[in-house]
């Protein structure tokens, strides 16, 4: 079991055959055994993956995103866009990943990775830099750092050491032992738990920006649930009307309680002289409105009950 102290993690995902879809989604999927019975070290890697985890994705001979997993692995069958060569059961970890403006190609800086690549199970070759048959492979802190400080993504850092991550891993374990029966709804769930799979798709459908920054491009958008997981049904979690997209530092405000939403739309800041001042120094425009559908009134309501914010305090 993960905890706070656990350090990071480096990963390698080599999916030349599938990384479009596995990084628009957010994940890698492995089969859990090969077509043939035997076990194979490139798709067992995926058991080591710990939520906060660095992954580096690689195809076509270039570094062209890095992920942070947000999830351990998971039961889960194969997805339709992959190939049905592989077995149709397997292993699935929910990542975050962000594209790279500037994708790297390891040969070019190949002198400095090869000393630091794994003896055995190596993503590429130390004498070319050329790609070997490993999906996944675990690789060391040292190559991680270096290949971060490369991609220029340094601040992937030690994102695995909050209280979030653990909340998310616990609640996913709690769906795995209450739907052992039941794997597809377990699944459906777990995609919703991490705001990915089809709730994400769904919200982003009828909430295609944040109402706050009107930020709309997707990659910089949480799928984020109005009533949070802990206080929702199993139909409520699953429910695309309890979600809304938001940016990263607008979630932070809204899963706290410090803002909220009325039906009409128009933004409410907890009357607090601190989170007023926050949200400011933040930037939060004022005045904003967004069409809030009729279906997502009840969670706002259940939202703005629950932190006592109320009309007067919204921003006008």
């Amino acid at each position: 079991m993960s905890n706070k102290t656990a350090e990071q993690q480096f990963f390698w995902v080599n999916h030349k055959q599938t990384f479009k879809i596995a990084r628009k989604e957010g994940f890698i999927w492995a089969p859990s055994r090969a077509k043939d019975g035997k076990p194979r070290p490139a798709y067992d890697t995926l058991q080591l993956v710990n939520p906060g985890d660095v992954i580096f994705s690689y195809a076509f001979t270039k570094i062209g995103a890095v992920g942070v997993a947000k999830s351990k692995c998971y039961d889960a069958i194969q997805p339709p866009a992959f190939d049905s060569f592989w077995d149709n059961q397997g292993w699935k970890v929910d990542v975050e990943f962000t594209t790279l403006k500037t994708p790297i190609s390891p040969k070019e800086y190949l002198g400095e990775i090869a000393p630091l690549l794994p003896e055995t199970h190596s993503p590429i070759k130390p004498l070319n830099g050329n790609g070997n048959e490993m999906y996944l492979s675990k690789i060391s802190s040292e190559l991680g750092h270096l290949l971060l400080k490369l991609c220029h993504s340094d601040s992937l850092i030690q994102q695995n050491a909050t209280s979030d991550y653990q909340e998310i891993e616990k609640d996913i374990a709690e769906i795995k032992a209450h739907k052992l029966g039941d794997p597809t709804t377990a699944e459906r769930l777990i995609h919703a738990r991490v705001g990915q799979g089809l709730f994400r798709q769904n919200v982003l459908a009828l909430y295609p920006q944040c109402p706050v920054t009107g930020v709309s491009m997707p990659e910089l958008l949480r799928a984020s649930h109005i009533k949070p997981w802990r206080d929702s049904s199993d139909e409520e979690r699953l429910d695309p009307y309890n979600g809304l997209m938001l940016a990263p530092h607008v979630d932070v405000l809204f899963d706290k309680g410090y803002i909220s939403f009325t039906d009409e739309g128009n933004i409410i800041i907890k009357d607090d002289p601190v989170i007023i001042s926050a949200v400011k120094m933040l930037g939060i425009p004022e005045g904003n409105k967004f069409h809030i559908d009729v279906k997502s009134r009840v969670y706002f309501s259940w939202h703005r009950n629950k932190f006592n914010l109320i009309q007067s305090d919204s921003c006008t």
